[in-house]
Parts: structure tokens; C-alpha cells; sequence
């Protein structure tokens, strides 16, 4: 936090130093087309996302015509899909595959770009206990990779939770939310807590990148890793303070900001996806199921969710501090990125707690 208070304080100096840091913004252009392709090995499917890119002071296009080619290897391979939906093709997936994307429309210059399919990361080991600390109870996970990241790899976590309320009557009512990785246990880590540790965008898998739904993908670097070991929290100080920051966000802000935080119901809440328990029943008993799903990323990919994730909030562009950043593409005649992700997980993390009687946990 003290990090995210220096860099405020940074701007306000900024502010009073210079009241605008000048630069011009082309205005003139052509449209072009801005394509999404990802190549998700995890659940073999390549999704081809093409929009119309508006340069500033011209009317978009809803209704354009696409038309894309998908070659895996230099051979062409067949899509299903199109129109308002996305061009898809589902195929199994190999290290090593050349993965080739073009889409094209009347008027329009031709989108393409190319990625190249990441080893799967092989699991070989989860453990967790659960550690206290002043008020908070809080689970610390490791993940054992087979190979140890190095510089220049992207991995990428991204944290699903199935949690059961059992009720008194006997029904049980399940709900899916998202989690995000904790690293601060205490208030006092959360003096050297940093921003840069919490670089998420949303991520459907094998559909889309930065969407509005509540699926934080947090990016990691070789820094996340000690050797081959990957270790974090669940239910950290931390989370509790992004969770805090997130409520007291403006609701007209949309997508991941800093620190993973979004506004708005993110649907995280217990007993998940913001619904409440029905009080006309008693709760009395709780299975947390945790989902940990550990992404290889490609460079396309990795450095296009960094960026998108640059863009949904820099505040200091935001106050006309610093120029805008603009975002990472891959793409030939076009803008967009075509990237591609593989996926592991290992057993899920299974926790059952009482919420009535003795060692109830409400």
C-alpha cells in the first residue's frame, strides 16, 4: 500500500510541476480490423474474435461481413462459427504447433498474425495447511512445477471456487466464483505490498480476454517462483484489502484495475456470485472447493494481457499526467494480438467447515 500511496504521490507532484504533458493524437486513418485469436490447448479450442476498429472521429460498423482463414502447421484447417459470433475450430493442441490467423471484410485491409502453441506445465505436487495470524485464518497453497520457470517464460494462475452451503432441511445449494492469489498475511506485509504483483484481466477460456465477466487470470513472472515452487494464500490480508478498494470504486468503472481490482459486484462474495442465503433456511455446514488452473502463456499473449491490463487503469494517464498507453499487437495490417495458452491443474482443494455447533466457523 505504501508503494500505491508513493506513486500517488508522485503524480500529485507531477501535477504541480507541469500542468500538461503535450501530445498529439492522429486523428486521421482508416479503419481497420481488430482481431482477438486465442489457441487454448487446455480445452483444444482456437477462438477468432474480429471487431471494426474506428479511428477517432468516425462512425463504427456493427454489421461487417468477416471472413478468416486458420492454418495449424501451414495446413488449413476448418472453422465453424462467424457473423456476430466468433470463428472457432476445435482441435487438439501440441507444443511446437505453428498456429497462422488471417480475416479479412470488403473495405477492409487484412488482420493477420501467428503464435506458436507453449509446453504444458506438469503439476507435480499441491500442498497447503492453514496458517493464523492476528484475526485472519487463511490457507497458504504450493504448487510444484516439474520445471522451474526462467526469464522470458509467462505463466498465468487463474483461481475458480465451488463453494456448497448445506442447510438444516437437508437441501444443498452450490454457487462458482473467482478468487485471485494472496501474498500479504498480515496488515504489516501489506506495508510493502505491490501493485505489480496483482496484474489481472479477465479471461474465458478459450473465448475471450479483458470481457466483463469475473474471471480474474493473474499473470506471474519468474519473481512468483521460488525454483519450480509456486506459493501463495487464499484468504490473505490482502484479498480483504483489494476486496475493500474494489467496493469503494465508482460503478461506472468497468474491467480490471490495479491491484485486480474491479468495480462492481465481482461475484466473489460468499456463498458466491453475490446472492444471498435464503434466511427463511439455517446453513450448517460449508464445502469450498478450489480450482487452480496454472497457464503457460506465450509472449503475444502474455504481453497483450499486460497491456490491456496497463489500459483499464492508469491513473496517472486518467488525471492527464502521462501520455495513455497503448496497447501491445501482434497484428499484421490490423490490431488485436494472436496468442496462445496451455493449461494444467492439479487435484482440487477440498475444505469442509461447520457453520453451526462447537467448532463452527461462523
Amino acid at each position: 500500500m505504501k508503494r500505491f500511496l508513493h506513486i500517488i504521490s508522485l503524480g500529485c507532484l507531477l501535477a504541480m510541476s507541469a500542468c500538461e504533458i503535450p501530445f498529439e493524437i492522429e486523428q486521421e486513418g482508416q479503419p481497420k480490423i481488430y482481431v482477438q485469436a486465442i489457441a487454448d490447448q487446455g480445452v483444444g479450442v482456437i477462438s477468432i474474435k474480429p471487431r471494426y476498429a474506428t479511428p477517432i472521429g468516425q462512425e463504427p460498423l456493427e454489421d461487417v461481413d468477416y471472413e478468416a482463414t486458420l492454418e495449424i502447421n501451414g495446413e488449413n484447417v476448418p472453422l465453424t462459427g462467424g457473423g456476430p459470433n466468433p470463428f472457432l475450430c476445435r482441435h487438439t493442441l501440441s507444443e511446437g504447433d505453428e498456429i497462422s490467423v488471417k480475416v479479412w471484410a470488403d473495405g477492409l485491409p487484412a488482420a493477420e498474425g501467428r503464435t506458436t502453441m507453449v509446453p504444458t506445465p506438469v503439476i507435480t505436487d499441491m500442498t497447503w495447511e492453514e496458517v493464523q495470524a492476528d484475526t485472519i485464518l487463511a490457507t497458504r497453497v504450493h504448487l510444484t512445477l516439474q520445471h522451474a520457470p526462467q526469464e522470458g517464460e509467462h505463466y498465468a494462475i487463474q483461481i475458480m471456487v465451488r463453494t456448497s452451503i448445506t442447510y438444516l432441511d437437508g437441501n444443498t445449494v452450490e454457487y462458482l466464483s473467482y478468487t485471485v492469489p494472496g501474498y500479504a498475511l498480515t496488515a504489516a506485509e501489506s506495508g510493502v505490498l505491490n501493485l505489480e504483483d496483482f496484474l489481472q484481466v479477465n479471461y474465458s477460456h478459450g473465448s475471450s480476454l479483458g470481457g466483463e465477466e469475473y474471471q480474474p487470470l493473474t499473470l506471474l513472472e519468474m519473481k512468483h517462483f521460488k525454483g519450480n515452487e509456486y506459493s501463495f494464500y487464499l484468504n490473505s490480508y490482502d484479498q480483504y484489502l483489494l476486496e475493500a478498494l474494489r467496493e469503494n470504486m465508482p460503478e461506472e468503472d468497468t474491467g480490471i484495475a490495479g491491484g485486480g481490482i474491479a468495480s462492481g459486484n465481482t461475484g466473489g462474495q460468499l456463498p458466491g456470485g453475490g446472492v444471498p442465503i435464503d434466511p427463511s433456511r439455517i446453513p450448517i455446514g460449508m464445502k469450498t472447493t478450489y480450482f487452480f488452473y496454472m497457464y503457460r502463456l506465450s509472449s503475444e499473449f502474455y504481453y497483450y494481457a499486460k497491456a490491456l491490463y496497463q489500459s483499464n487503469f492508469d491513473f496517472l494517464s486518467n488525471m492527464g499526467l502521462t501520455p495513455a498507453n497503448f496497447t501491445y499487437s501482434n497484428v499484421r495490417g490490423g490490431l488485436g494480438f494472436v496468442g496462445a495458452a496451455s493449461c494444467a491443474a492439479p487435484q482440487e482443494l477440498v475444505i469442509e467447515e461447520p457453520l453451526i455447533g462447537e467448532n463452527a466457523y461462523l
